[in-house]
């Protein structure tokens, strides 16, 4: 039987099909746009604390949708492991030194897994491989009852401890104790500055010309001529160490008594120090004009030609 469409019937069939072309027109430009028909490489990641993310969580990079997660599941150590994907033309993006974070665009929006865009010195991160995750905490985290709880409790012990400290000021003599400790502080420090001073200038006089480096360098020359002449000392007399210290002791003694004596004379010092010299000076004359008379002139000529023919003790 031969059906027959008036104009009409024809007119609403054709509206009919332009309709259904224009839906799976629009369905096909979706998709494109959702990138449904692009290559997708996977990736995975993992996280402490996955709060805010699920299936479906939308994928950033460079504030550009390139992707979605795929499934959330918790493992053994109580990591959350994070599997997502995106799409082919961003995979060159994803290098070596990208890393994964979970951020919120917005205060009170939802939470996307932003993926960084790598340098390009490194190298491209293979499908299928793992993305290193930063831990981040914004502030609908923190305002979240799980935080929020730990927080309130930990400025309960701040304000219990502050109690304490207000308790114990509130005595009048440690208040004033600690005022006196306020008002020494300025002169203590103006003390310090000072040594500092001083112990700089100190350290720079030691340093000059190398004076510390060569006086370490004799004491040690001396330490060895000691520990080389000691043993033959010791050998030589072995009680030498007790009158060494008999003699120090007698030393020590006749100091405490020559003080006072010293104090008593100590304005005629002078004076017996300037005649010391000159007895000293009339001394060597009188010698000098015995050693020309004719009984020691040739004694002294001998002594004279002993000492040059003598090899000094330092080239032995």
């Amino acid at each position: 039987m031969k059906v027959k469409f008036n104009k009409f019937e024809r007119v609403a069939g054709l509206f009919v099909m332009l309709a259904i072309c224009g839906v799976i027109l629009t369905g096909v430009s979706a998709a494109i746009k959702q990138g449904w028909f692009e290559p997708k490489v996977r990736y995975t990641t993992t996280f402490e604390n996955a709060d805010g993310i699920h299936q479906g969580t939308l994928v950033q990079m460079a504030g550009l949708r390139a992707g979605e997660v795929e499934t959330v599941e918790l493992e053994s150590d109580n990591r959350i492991r994070v599997s997502f994907y995106v799409l082919g033309k961003f995979q060159n993006r994803v290098r070596e030194n990208s890393t994964v974070q979970l951020i919120r665009p917005f205060i009170i929006g939802e939470r996307v897994l932003e993926l960084t865009v790598g340098g390009e010195e490194y190298d491209v991160i293979p499908d299928l491989s793992a993305i290193k995750s930063l831990e981040t905490v914004d502030l609908m985290t923190l305002m979240s009852g799980k935080h929020l709880n730990s927080y309130l409790s930990k400025l309960g012990g701040i304000l219990e401890s502050v109690q304490v400290l207000v308790d114990a000021f509130a005595d009048k003599s440690r208040a004033e104790s600690l005022v006196r400790v306020i008002d020494r502080m300025d002169p203590l420090v103006k003390n310090l500055n000072t040594m500092s001073m001083e112990v700089i200038k100190l350290s720079k006089q030691a340093t000059h010309d190398d004076g510390v480096q060569k006086l370490v360098g004799n004491l040690a020359v001396t330490t060895r001529e000691i520990n080389k002449i000691l043993p033959e000392l010791n050998e030589a007399n072995p009680a030498m160490a007790k009158d060494l210290a008999v003699m120090t002791q007698n030393l020590a003694v006749m100091t405490r008594a020559l003080g006072p004596a010293v104090k008593e004379v100590e304005g005629e010092l002078p004076g017996a120090s300037v005649r010391l010299v000159q007895a000293l000076n009339e001394t060597v004359v009188v010698l000098k004009a015995m050693q020309k008379s004719f009984f020691m002139r040739s004694s002294v000529k001998e002594v004279k030609e002993e000492e040059q023919e003598r090899v000094p003790a330092s080239q032995k």
